[in-house]
């Protein structure tokens, strides 16, 4: 979730001084970093797209039967949905810890975070304030307090004032437009 303020210019002007003048960054400069935000976001993407099938795939219904299987499941995978071939030899799921540390086909949640993440900044900080202290408070009480107590869609549906969307995310990564939109 606090990944979305740092690509806020008036975040960025706070955070960004030099550390002896206390001179902030030119505006042509910040304007740069903002620009730069959707820099290689479609790779990022479907990364996380490759390594979630992956997951769901061997915590599935026909997980591969042996190593050989799992080495010919990435070998696949990664160029159908990454666009990038996996190099001769290369098995990364020696290093691909998830797999093994309980998340069990649950990988996917880090992107499905992040579309929640960018609807409730779109919807409610950007357009009340991303300093918004009475947005921040509400934001503490009805999605961050309640935890895992019910039902999280719930919880945002009553944070937004709506069923949570995808749209803000699409549009966070530059994939949908949206005139009114400072992401």
């Amino acid at each position: 979730m606090l990944e979305n303020w740092v690509w806020q210019k008036e975040v960025l002007e706070r955070l960004s001084r030099h550390y002896e003048s206390q001179e902030t960054l030119p505006d042509d400069l910040l304007q740069s970093m903002i620009r730069a935000k959707h820099v290689n976001v479609a790779f990022q993407s479907l990364r996380q797209i490759y390594l979630s099938r992956l997951d769901l795939t061997i915590h599935g219904k026909n997980p591969p039967k042996d190593a050989k299987d799992l080495q010919i499941l990435v070998d696949d995978l990664r160029p159908n949905v990454s666009l990038l071939e996996n190099p001769a030899g290369n098995n990364m799921l020696r290093t691909f810890g998830h797999l093994m540390n309980q998340y069990s086909a649950s990988y996917y949640g880090y992107l499905w975070a992040e579309v929640l993440s960018a609807d409730m900044f779109a919807t409610r900080f950007q357009k009340e304030g991303i300093m918004n202290p009475e947005v921040g408070m509400q934001y503490r009480k009805m999605v961050l307090a309640p935890g895992g107590t019910h039902n999280i869609t719930d919880h945002l549906t009553k944070f937004l004032g709506r069923p949570p969307s995808n749209d803000a995310f699409l549009q966070s990564r530059g994939i949908l437009e949206d005139s009114d939109a400072r992401l």
